[in-house]
């Protein structure tokens, strides 16, 4: 009998030390997110490419660009996609009979984060992350409206949120629900327990 004890004793001592280096390792295979600023930049990237592309041929374009103040950041961008596809930006005093009128707007951006979900048993919480941006281009030559909706989803760590936001642009910030009540309380109750559990075999070993 006091063998087993010992036995269970070490068993849970083992799985206790093996939980805590197993969190240890999750901490550092997971690096630093990227942030909700760089992710913009990539859908804004995607929805130029698509609005260049859609060009075509053209040498010179007079573009107009409507971002409002939230999204002027992206200006230079998306006349840099331009300008590399050896496209010729003219300005409003440059009178010129071959050339094609072009508008691209951004409308809306959002930013949201999903339930977080505990990844195992005492694991961290994650939480999907969401990312849209919305808009729409027109070009003369084909004299039609194109609209662009484009999401860029992954999972994050709860506590890297704060992390990937830009509090100068708050269009990069979203509202993180709370953590499940259950899912919070059973931790620190499985915790005590288990410890409760050690106490009372060790103790119960050294009465033998």
């Amino acid at each position: 009998m006091k063998q087993n004890l010992i036995h269970i004793s070490g068993v849970i001592t083992k799985s206790l030390r093996f939980l805590f280096f197993a969190a240890l390792l999750q901490i550092s295979i997971f690096s630093q997110p990227v942030s909700n600023l760089d992710k913009f930049y990539n859908l804004v990237d995607s929805a130029s490419t698509k609005f260049v592309n859609d060009i075509g041929a053209a040498k010179k374009v007079k573009l107009e660009l409507t971002l409002g103040s939230d999204y002027s950041l992206f200006a230079n961008q998306i006349r840099g996609k331009i300008l590399k596809r050896g496209i010729d930006l003219m300005n409003e005093d440059q009178s010129s009979n071959d050339f094609i009128s072009a508008s691209f707007v951004i409308d809306n951006t959002l930013v949201s984060y999903s339930v977080p979900e505990r990844d195992g048993f005492f694991g961290s919480f994650y939480t999907e992350r969401i990312l849209q941006l919305s808009g729409n281009y027109f070009i003369s030559s084909n004299s039609i409206i194109k609209s662009f909706n484009l999401v860029d989803k992954d999972t994050i760590n709860i506590e890297d949120v704060e992390k990937v936001e830009n509090r100068s642009y708050p269009f990069t910030r979203g509202e993180l629900p709370p953590e499940p009540f259950f899912s919070s309380l059973l931790e620190p109750i499985v915790a005590i327990g288990a410890a409760a559990v050690t106490i009372i075999l060790f103790f119960s070993v050294r009465s033998k």
